[in-house]
């Protein structure tokens, strides 16, 4: 395809949730399946049939199982809380229930009131019933206040919602979780991932991470049926809720190496997505990277542009829908670009969740991920790195030693589900505790406050296995991994790249107040050097410019000695850099 001055886009957005559920219960100990269900996986649909925009969906299969469960009326204990009477609830059931998304606060002052009187201990019956209400519909997304204009007038009025205000709310939550498998069905393009969301290149071969980390130790494990099976059962998963082939594959977190390539082949697929740092790390004719598809053994693969999908998914949040959609479109120019990001977190920090970007990225110039797959290749990759979307490695999911210890369980577990004969009862909850996003909160390189009940539904799903398999879980199973072993090395100096992730793991401020949120800055991103800091100042728009001196491609990296820092914890805190010559 001749590419106009203008770019040609190809989009593909990743909707993923873990496997919540107990394998005791059945039932989702989390409530984010439900949640985003009535935000980005109901607006993402809307916004695509009604526009007609050939965006890619790729589904993850444990995640269209738990779609069932509330489609057909299921619940969770989240849900459960907010139903019962408000006299009822404890002071720490109200606290959790204002825990599942407390940057909203900025936009809802109701809600950050309710925190603060609730961590006070000063909730009254009426502002339990507040809370119950609100853990619902700060939630809701665009499309759903377009269809309810009632919801958005519960959300002006903040306060004082009676048990019919909560009502309405859980039924049209209720509507919405009925409708939404079929908002997907028949979308045509659409591109599946294994079925517990696994880090495939760690299922074939833990010993594989080594090939961008050569320190790691190597705990053994080696299950490429495993890998297969995941990718098999995936893909046929997702057929069944589209109802036409699928051939595409995006695999958990980017992860590739040449050994998964070869199942993805086996298990059907025809091409994969990944990230271009991975493609940069491979061993290709030309040597030289290019927009477009490359062949990769017996499948295309194409590449994400790694920047501008991170940009899509941290930093236009920060901007409005038009300048962020026109931003992209000038870094886009002149080029096929593949944009790659989550389709369900980003719009939970856009403060019309994402209304404004999305529509008018569906009016973009726009082509499907598969016809750009197909296009005549622009190489051949002679050996795929093995790598993943976050640093071209596999760190986050085996890097540390808490990960490690996951593996480990994994490890015996396994085995003990071969020597038992390999009853199919334990097969699910083995194939979901392979899953990548436990081994996302092990460590240190992400914090979130629900780490622990990740920690407790990894061990729980391991503990089953044993016990499908009549053994007593081991006593390693019922002892915590979070907080278990050293700490990783601090890290030194580090090149200052239009990465996310690499300012993320310092440290980020967005500033609410002050003279330099008056328009020069809208955050601050900081992290040590030798000798110093390094702070990276983000202006409010592209092209921001103060006294004439523009912003560099919209951002400013400042190396200077760090005068005052009043609180490194993420209190309020000044910050006063020495001049440059």
């Amino acid at each position: 395809m001749r590419v106009s001055g203008r770019g040609v886009l190809s989009v593909l957005l990743h909707h993923h949730q873990p496997d919540y559920r107990d394998p005791v219960s059945g039932l989702p100990v989390l409530p984010y399946v439900r949640t985003h269900a009535t935000r980005g996986y109901r607006d993402v649909a809307l916004a695509l049939r009604e526009s007609g925009a050939p965006v890619t969906v790729n589904l993850v299969p444990s995640m269209l199982d738990q779609w069932d469960h509330y489609a057909a009326g299921g619940t969770d204990p989240f849900l459960e809380l907010a139903r019962r009477p408000a006299d009822t609830l404890e002071p720490d059931e109200v606290r959790l229930l204002l825990e599942l998304n407390p940057a909203w606060t900025r936009w809802w002052p109701a809600l950050g009131e309710l925190r603060a009187r609730a961590a006070a201990g000063r909730l009254s019956v009426a502002g339990v019933r507040d809370a119950q209400v609100w853990s619902n519909l700060a939630w809701f997304g665009w499309s759903a206040l377009r269809d309810w204009p009632e919801l958005g007038e519960l959300r002006l009025r903040g306060v004082g919602f009676g048990e019919d205000d909560k009502a309405r709310v859980l039924a049209i939550q209720r509507l919405i979780l009925e409708e939404l498998p079929g908002l997907y069905r028949g979308l045509p393009h659409v591109t599946a991932s294994a079925y517990y969301h696994p880090i495939l290149p760690l299922l074939v071969d833990t010993s594989h991470a080594r090939r961008s980390l050569p320190d790691v130790p190597d705990v053994g494990f080696r299950h490429p049926e495993d890998a297969l099976a995941q990718l098999r059962a995936g893909r046929a998963r997702v057929e069944a809720l589209v109802g036409r082939p699928v051939d595409g594959l995006w695999p958990s977190e980017g992860a590739v190496g040449p050994e998964v390539v070869e199942l993805a082949a086996a298990a059907g697929y025809t091409w994969f997505a990944s990230d271009e740092g991975v493609l940069e790390r491979s061993e290709r004719t030309p040597s030289e990277g290019a927009p477009g598809p490359w062949q990769v053994g017996p499948l295309r693969g194409v590449f994400r542009d790694h920047a501008l999908s991170d940009r899509v998914g941290f930093v236009y949040q920060g901007l409005p829908g038009v300048e962020a959609v026109a931003d992209l479109r000038a870094r886009a120019a002149g080029r096929e670009v593949l944009v790659v990001l989550d389709g369900e977190n980003p719009w939970e920090s856009f403060p019309d969740a994402g209304r404004a970007f999305l529509e008018g990225l569906c009016r973009e110039p726009m082509r499907p991920a598969r016809e750009l797959a197909f296009d005549p290749p622009r190489g051949t990759v002679h050996r795929l790195h093995t790598g993943s979307w976050i640093n071209a490695d596999l760190g986050v999911w085996y890097g540390h030693p808490e990960d490690r210890a996951g593996w480990r369980l994994l490890v015996d577990a396994r085995a003990a589900w071969e020597a038992a004969g390999r009853p199919d009862a334990a097969l699910r909850h083995l194939h979901s505790a392979e899953g990548s996003d436990w081994f996302w909160w092990f460590g240190e390189d992400f914090h979130t406050p629900m780490a622990g009940a990740f920690d407790a539904l990894f061990r729980a799903h391991v503990a089953a296995v044993w016990r499908a398999c009549g053994l007593e879980p081991p006593a390693a199973v019922t002892h915590a991994i979070k907080g278990r072993g050293e700490s990783r090395p601090a890290r030194g100096a580090w090149e200052a790249r239009d990465d996310w992730f690499a300012w993320c793991r310092r440290g980020r401020e967005v500033l609410a107040g002050g003279a330099m949120a008056a328009g020069a800055t809208r955050s601050v991103e900081y992290g040590p050097v030798d000798g110093g800091w390094r702070l990276r100042l983000v202006p409010p728009s592209p092209g921001w410019t103060a006294d004439g001196m523009p912003f560099v491609d919209g951002e400013v990296t400042v190396v200077g000695p760090l005068v005052d820092l009043a609180d490194g914890r993420g209190g309020r805190w000044g910050v006063e850099l020495g001049r440059r010559g």
